[in-house]
């Protein structure tokens, strides 16, 4: 199996559940092909470089996927027939590329879930050193300058 690396840019013209909705529709996909998704990032409402079907903007999506290289096909048939996507592409990732999904994932999962930091030891119980008052405070030499005559 081959990790794949899936970017999806859909129409503005949806709104946010219907967002989801299209997200969770290609999820399911990728599972039905019995591929294993392994991160999920959704970029938001991005300004595209040229009008694509005469839109300006879209929602971008990146998928990050274990997949049998033989079902990629299947899932580009399904993906071009969507009305509401306008483009995606799908690339086969590279080894060093694979290494930083899995450290961004780890690193994703680390902040999601702190670890928990142990308590400091109560510290034993001391008696408070004694203020000085500003009288008692040790006297700063404020003398003035001598003045030449």
């Amino acid at each position: 199996m081959s990790y794949y690396e899936l970017m999806v840019i859909f129409s503005t013209n949806l709104t946010d559940e219907e967002e989801k909705a299209q997200t969770s529709q290609i999820e399911e996909l990728i599972r039905h092909e019995k591929g294993t998704i392994h991160l999920v990032d959704h970029w938001g409402k991005r300004k595209l470089a040229y009008a694509i079907k005469k839109q300006r903007q879209g929602f971008y999506e990146w998928f990050y996927f274990e997949l049998d290289s033989s079902r990629i096909a299947e899932i580009d048939r399904k993906l071009k027939m969507s009305e509401t996507i306008i483009r995606f592409l799908t690339f086969k990732m590279e080894k060093i590329q694979i290494q930083n999904l899995q450290r961004e994932i780890a690193r994703r999962n680390e902040a999601a879930h702190p670890a928990p930091t142990p308590e400091p030891a109560p510290a034993a119980e001391t008696t408070p050193e004694p203020e000085m008052e500003a009288s008692e405070a040790p006297a700063e030499s404020a003398a003035e300058p001598a003045q030449e005559s």
